[in-house]
């Protein structure tokens, strides 16, 4: 009994097995159909274009420099250091040649060169009524010491030396210490305005060229008045100003200093085909642009003419109105 019992246990797990084994499969996924790659329609394409267009284009130049007056005149003491006693004028003054600008505080050469003075009109009284070789050579000693006193009490003043405007004074209080030669006042002629530009483009400016003076928003007609070009000529190797004179107007004194942009127009081309320069390519021997004919992106070799920052004239292989594949 307990053998067929085992016999029957047996045939039913073998059974089971297999069916087991049979129906296995069935709890795994069935494996992914392999697709087709995608694939891209020509006509899907959008390309960035820009539009030439017919305009004037501009190639120029432009320069920044400052305002200053061509005719300038700086005033410092010359004789030795002293005291300030006082500065007598003050930017925007008008003076006229010999006025008192400024002085030392220098009393005691003053009195020194009052006593010298005397003794000078009392030498030349004492040679006037002797006449004698000694009296002579006295005067000349007393007159030779005045001279030296006068230059040094001249030193200590600074007189204007020229008719003009003063553009410039040094800030400094009575009693401050000031060296010989370090300037104290500017004076400059306020009908010579001009603007003063440095440039390493010297062949790009000629003398009596035609030129844009911007200042302060305002905008004046100028003319070059001098270029490094003369400069160098005369030996001055390192030159590298270019100085443009207003023709008509002028912004006025009181632009001294003033930061102004020179504009020079190198040449014009009108009615021209234009198109941004950063969408021109260029090979060894080609210059072309892409162009979208009839939704077909098409190479097109081109001339150029003048350029400025931003912009480029093309003068044949392009029509006003193609799209310009730009990216």
């Amino acid at each position: 009994m307990k053998k067929n019992t085992f016999r029957f246990i047996s045939s039913l797990f073998l059974a089971g097995t297999m069916l087991f084994t049979a129906s296995g499969c069935y709890f795994f996924p069935d494996e992914e159909p392999i697709l087709e790659p995608p694939t891209l329609d020509v006509s899907d394409v959008v390309y960035n274009t820009y539009t030439a267009v017919r305009k004037d284009i501009v190639d120029q130049s432009i320069q920044s420099g400052y305002v200053i007056s061509s005719k300038e005149t700086e005033c410092y003491f010359t004789q030795y250091t002293g005291q300030l006693k006082n500065i007598y004028v003050n930017p925007g003054d008008f003076v006229e040649e010999g006025d008192l600008l400024a002085e030392f505080n220098n009393g005691a050469i003053e009195y020194t060169l009052e006593i010298q003075k005397k003794k000078v009109e009392l030498a030349q009284l004492n040679y006037n009524n002797s006449g004698s070789a000694a009296d002579r050579l006295q005067l000349e000693i007393e007159q030779n010491t005045l001279d030296q006193y006068q230059a040094e009490y001249d030193g200590g003043h600074i007189y204007a030396p020229v008719a003009g405007q003063v553009s410039f004074v040094k800030t400094l209080n009575p009693g401050d210490e000031v060296n010989p030669y370090d300037v104290i006042i500017r004076i400059v002629d306020p009908d010579q305005l001009c603007v003063s530009i440095d440039t390493t483009s010297i062949t790009d400016y000629y003398v009596d060229e035609k030129v844009s003076v911007a200042v302060n928003g305002e905008t004046y007609d100028g003319v070059i008045l001098r270029t490094p070009r003369e400069e160098i000529e005369e030996g001055d190797e390192s030159a590298s100003n270019v100085f443009v004179g207003f023709v008509n107007d002028s912004p006025g004194f009181g632009c001294l200093g003033t930061i102004a942009s020179v504009t020079k127009v190198k040449s014009v081309s009108e009615n021209a085909v234009v198109i941004p320069k950063h969408i021109v390519k260029y090979t060894d021997d080609r210059t072309y642009v892409q162009v979208l004919r009839d939704g077909v992106k098409v190479e097109v070799d081109i001339v150029t003419g003048i350029e400025n920052a931003t912009e480029i004239e093309v003068v044949s292989g392009l029509e006003e109105g193609e799209k310009v594949i730009v990216k």
